[in-house]
């Protein structure tokens, strides 16, 4: 089956995927008007920093809400999320607190969204036959591209055209439309390992356990860890590197900080079609391979064009290794233990991009841009080694 007929013909996938498309763009929105927001209000590096902060530090709860996911039927999950998303982002909306407040109100949106996440991976499973998951993960993946790429755009007209308020209302939109959609899937019934059921924190550490055990997963866990850890430094070098190295203006900035997200999107479009051709470990090493190879070709670019062109092969990359991993994750964990493996997955990624972000301005300050970019490119080359020590060989795995 083509990527194309998955949409046409699996209706609860395309609920799924149209509700995610609303609530990511939406996302994206919602990002650009909070940071504009506390810039105009704080004026501070810090304030901002802070609220990145209070997005990203839920996300170390994913193997809790893992946990969740594989207890409770996922589409309540998700429906309940969902709405809890809505009213909150339609409270700070109305109201636009104190600084305290919002970080505070951002903090449990994030939580939500750390919930979300394992049940609508987790969902997949459900509503998509085996062979048919790598195309359902580029499509979803595509609505995460959209949101780094249409996100910020549109969320700077609605600001312009409607205020602070009026862009984080129409997020708050995008999830009760999300929510009109969900109610429209089956019931996604929780599996059993035939166990007796346990509290969450048990569930919770019998799912780390889990991974430690399991080949696939642990070696997913780890190399995502550091492959995002190596990867995502260049993130705070790529400013430098085109202001101050190739001489760009805001405008050229702004186009190679943009490429990477087109190069996702032009992934995702090739995998939606043909990415069922090539097994999923194979596009994983191959993903994590673009990704280094255009980290260190961005560090020796010489004019911005072709900075812009190999942040896109990076972005390419990137692409693929996020759907090859859900996919093996899918195919090779048992579904009574997946939402507690994507989980940890997910969180290991936030915690490597963390680490990421904390070393990657002091190492800028003592080296250069382009000594970052082909160091973390460098080290993300020899993740790729890693990997294909670590994970089984494709004929042990599942597809």
């Amino acid at each position: 089956m083509s990527g194309i007929d998955l949409v046409k013909s699996n209706r609860s996938f395309r609920v799924l995927l149209v509700a995610r498309a609303a609530s990511h763009i939406g996302d994206g929105v919602a990002l650009v008007a909070l940071i504009l927001y506390i810039q105009a209000e704080q004026n501070t590096g810090t304030a901002v920093g802070a609220l990145l902060l209070a997005k990203a530090l839920p996300r170390i709860l994913g193997p809790v809400a893992g946990a969740l996911a594989d207890k409770v039927d996922g589409r309540t999950v998700m429906i309940v999320c969902d709405l809890g998303q809505a009213f909150v982002y339609g409270t700070i909306a109305i109201w636009l607190p104190p600084l305290p407040l919002l970080l505070t109100l951002v903090a449990v949106t994030s939580i939500l969204d750390t919930v979300f996440t394992p049940a609508s991976r987790s969902a997949v499973t459900a509503i998509v036959d085996r062979p048919a998951l790598p195309s359902a993960n580029a499509w979803l993946g595509s609505t995460l591209n959209l949101q780094v790429a249409a996100g910020p755009l549109l969320g700077g007209v609605l600001v312009a055209a409607g205020g602070i308020s009026g862009a984080l209302a129409a997020n708050s939109l995008t999830f009760f439309v999300s929510v009109l959609l969900l109610v429209r899937l089956p019931r996604l019934e929780v599996a059993s390992d035939g166990d007796e059921p346990q509290g969450l924190v048990a569930e919770t550490r019998a799912g780390l356990a889990f991974a430690l055990r399991h080949r696939t997963a642990r070696a997913l866990v780890l190399t995502l860890f550091l492959g995002v850890a190596f990867g995502a430094i260049d993130n705070v070098a790529l400013v430098f590197l085109a202001r101050e190295e190739l001489g760009a203006g805001p405008v050229g900035f702004g186009a190679v900080n943009a490429a990477f997200g087109v190069g996702m999107l032009i992934a995702s479009v090739i995998l939606i079609k043909w990415g069922g051709r090539m097994h999923p470990r194979n596009l994983f090493l191959l993903g994590w391979l673009l990704t280094g190879a255009g980290t260190i070709a961005t560090g020796f670019a010489p004019t911005l064009v072709l900075a812009a062109l190999v942040q896109a092969l990076a972005g390419i990359g990137n692409a693929a290794d996020n759907v090859a991993s859900d996919t093996l994750v899918q195919q090779n964990v048992p579904r009574p233990m997946l939402g507690r493996v994507i989980g940890l997955i997910s969180t290991a990624a936030y915690v490597g991009g963390g680490i990421a972000y904390a070393a990657g301005g002091p190492l800028l300050d003592a080296t250069s841009p382009k000594f970052v970019f082909v160091l973390g490119g460098g080290l993300v080359l020899g993740v790729v080694v890693l990997a294909q020590r670590l994970l089984p060989p494709a004929r042990e795995l599942r597809t």
